[in-house]
């Protein structure tokens, strides 16, 4: 049985706040029940979607147990009480299937499952096959970005199969930043502002003039845009060294944009530093990311170490660069030390022996 990856799809919404993997403490979550079953059938997945929502879309609601029928003998669970913070915004989330009864002669069943956030598709999962007596357990991991009040967020898993349909919902505490960190993100603690030109698939970072205005080109990046990317005003949020992407691949130096649009390095096929997808690494100045920013490592590094939670970004298009083009560095994915990014500062990295 093909166990669904930690489909960290996580959906990496970031929080307003500088954090690192090691400080996030999981949010405690309801054991969940181990009796049942579920298992992927081969389909094609995307490399690349982050783990993160913020923005939330009208509720909708869905029928609880709406005809059974066929999920007869199928139970579902959602664990109890969720609760995100400001030191603890990224939140695991296990869907359970304690129990697989089927009736009838058919020991399997194709169904498919549906997560949504407050009314917005999170995760998908198109194919499962139900496995009477066996069991499984679904791993999802939500990060919540910018939320500006105290509130509750709304959970929901849809599973269907033909006709039928078993939905189950659980509640997500979102516990807001204290008044006085809001305070603080308003001072002169933040000493640049960044710009994405979309278009360009640049991103150029601005240092304060004299007049206390982000005038001051600092520092130009090659990044790697996607049809997905919006346009916009926004603020840094949550940041990890490491973070899950869908597809099962892992980014490094990961912080939030806007929802589930990310900064983060060229994809790894795993959270090792030397699965880097060669491939795509390549492709950095042009558009071919599902909408987060990709970066080299050095740059993405850059952006983690030096940009605190709360800096202020602009996404636009633009005819012409306010800077020189950076040069754009390629890896021959026959070279032994391929599955290096050549920019990682990790003292084992092969590259920095030349």
């Amino acid at each position: 049985m093909k166990r669904l990856l930690s489909a960290a799809l996580a959906l990496l919404l970031l929080l307003t706040g500088c954090y690192y993997a090691s400080d996030l403490e999981p949010a405690e979550l309801a054991a969940a029940p181990t009796t049942a079953a579920v298992r992927s059938l081969p389909t094609e997945a995307p490399t690349e979607i982050p783990a993160a929502l913020t923005t939330l879309p009208p509720e909708t609601t869905a029928p609880i147990d709406s005809s059974p029928g066929e999920l007869t003998g199928v139970e579902m669970t959602l664990p109890e009480g969720l609760v995100a913070t400001p030191g603890t915004p990224w939140v695991p989330v296990t869907v359970s299937f304690p129990r697989v009864n089927l009736t009838g002669p058919e020991e399997e069943r194709a169904c498919s499952l549906v997560v949504t956030l407050d009314g917005k598709i999170v995760a998908s999962w198109p194919e499962l096959l139900l496995v009477s007596g066996q069991e499984e357990a679904l791993e999802l991991e939500f990060s919540f970005d910018r939320y500006q009040e105290d509130r509750t967020a709304l959970l929901q898993a849809t599973l269907s199969c033909g006709g039928s349909s078993l939905v189950r919902e659980a509640e997500i505490e979102v516990d807001n930043y204290p008044e006085e960190v809001y305070l603080a993100m308003t001072d002169d603690s933040f000493p640049y502002a960044i710009d994405i030109l979309r278009s360009q698939n640049v991103v150029v970072v601005y240092g304060r003039d004299e007049d206390d205005e982000y005038t001051v080109p600092v520092r130009a990046f090659l990044c790697s845009t996607g049809t997905a990317t919006p346009t916009g005003k926004y603020s840094l949020g949550a940041k990890r060294e490491w973070a899950p992407l869908y597809g099962g691949v892992w980014g490094q130096f990961v912080c939030g944009i806007y929802g589930n649009i990310l900064f983060h390095s060229v994809p790894y096929y795993h959270m090792t530093k030397d699965s880097l997808e060669t491939h795509e690494f390549n492709k950095l100045g042009t558009a071919c990311s599902m909408g987060c920013v990709r970066l080299a490592v050095e740059d993405a590094k850059w952006i983690y170490d030096n940009c605190p939670s709360g800096t202020a970004i602009h996404i636009y298009d633009a005819e012409e660069l306010p800077v020189e083009r950076p040069e754009a560095l390629r890896i021959d994915p026959s070279d032994p030390r391929a599955g290096w990014d050549p920019t990682d500062p990790d003292e084992n990295n092969p590259w920095r022996d030349n």
